[in-house]
């Protein structure tokens, strides 16, 4: 009778131990969420705070912006930018494509002093009717296509041992030019028969290059 006794009294407390320990085990739970749930109002109260304030300077900005007329907002957004411009020392290039020969002829030059520190936007209205293929602080490239006939068209031809220039007009009407200090002897034989026949260069480029080869 006393071991049954003793054994009753035990389980009597271990059933109050697990009933203990199931109501603290769902206090703390209840405690969690709670928190839980206070913190993830606070986190999203504060987010849409933000994204009101955010809301605010936006549409403040773009009603500013709204009350400006069209060349006050492009000053706005060439002054917020910053702009490459001409230096001293740039050089450009003119491209000019003559519809008539169909030959494209380039020259290069240095900037006018009057066009140093100068935007991309300022450089298309100074040569508004040319195509700016390139702008860089010290590199131009301008482009345009004309109807006429380019005038760089030459003729090489011997004359008493030497190579003489010869220039083409549009009809191949061939007017003299120049004597070239260029002796026709030590020439290569195929060079020699073409100068004999009359050897049709175009454009400056290609002319002061093949006189080149021949000295």
């Amino acid at each position: 009778m006393y071991i049954l006794s003793n054994t009753g009294k035990n389980k009597t407390g271990e059933d109050k131990m697990k009933k203990y320990t199931i109501i603290a085990i769902i206090t703390i739970g209840v405690i969690m969420g709670f928190l839980t749930g206070i913190y993830i109002y606070k986190i999203n109260k504060i987010d849409s705070e933000q994204k009101e304030y955010i809301a605010e300077e936006v549409e403040d900005e773009c009603t500013a912006i709204g009350e400006l007329n069209g060349e006050e907002i492009a000053n706005l957004i060439i002054t917020n930018s910053e702009e490459e411009k001409t230096s001293p020392n740039c050089v450009i290039t003119l491209k000019i494509y003559h519809e008539a020969c169909e030959h494209l002829i380039e020259s290069r030059q240095s900037i006018e002093e009057a066009d140093v520190n100068m935007t991309e936007e300022e450089l298309k209205k100074r040569f508004s009717d040319w195509e700016v293929q390139k702008f860089t602080p010290t590199e131009i490239v301008l482009y345009k296509e004309v109807e006429e006939f380019c005038n760089e068209h030459y003729l090489l031809k011997e004359e008493d041992g030497y190579i003489v220039i010869y220039k083409l007009d549009e009809n191949d009407n061939a007017e003299f030019f120049n004597t070239t200090e260029i002796p026709t002897e030590y020439l290569a034989e195929e060079d020699l028969e073409q100068i004999k026949n009359g050897m049709k260069v175009y454009t400056d480029v290609e002319l002061n290059k093949t006189l080149e080869d021949f000295e």
